[in-house]
């Protein structure tokens, strides 16, 4: 738990660089943040594994995080989190397992918030969960366009390989009649 001192030295700073509590007065960001416990993790070291239980989420305040999934074998980057940024969030509003695993990338320092301290006082909750809904909007946003970015590429590449194969038909073509 955070004193008053630092709760005070961080309310500041957090209300300026983290839109996850953007509107949220003073009184409300240090009943928030009086609830968080701060966690340190070392390089490589993992938050939590896709699959696991999610009962809290995290707001970097130094470090980075990678978030990837394995698929097929393979080491997929979903995301990496840097300072402001916060993970985690989804399996507390979804109510499901974790998504994905996240691991820090260097040395890290994070704010862990549990479901039950981020849901304890409505009015701040409300705010949060708006914020939080803005955010993932934005994400589920730009998903979208990188989507339709990865089909037009699909089809562009698509379209190619047919060029190709009825060139090469109309050159095996040619060949058969001069031969």
């Amino acid at each position: 738990m955070f004193s008053q001192a630092n709760i005070d030295h961080l309310f500041l700073r957090v209300l300026s660089e983290i839109d996850l509590f953007r509107h949220l007065d003073r009184s409300q960001a240090g009943a928030l943040l009086s609830t968080a416990t701060k966690s340190v993790f070392h390089t490589g070291e993992v938050v939590y594994h896709e699959g696991e239980e999610g009962e809290s989420m995290y707001v970097v305040v130094q470090g980075a995080f990678e978030v990837y999934r394995v698929s097929n074998g393979e080491h997929a980057e979903l995301a990496q989190v840097l300072p402001g940024e916060h993970f985690g969030e989804i399996s507390l509003i979804a109510n499901q397992p974790r998504s994905a695993t996240v691991r820090a990338l260097q040395p890290s320092v994070a704010l862990r918030f549990t479901k039950t301290a981020l849901l304890a006082r409505p009015d701040v909750a409300a705010q949060v969960l708006k914020n939080m809904a803005r955010m993932l909007a934005r994400r589920l946003s730009s998903a979208d366009d990188e989507i339709i970015l990865h089909r037009n590429r699909a089809r562009e590449a698509e379209a190619a390989r047919e060029r190709m194969e009825l060139e090469m038909a109309r050159s095996r073509s040619r060949v058969r009649r001069m031969g």
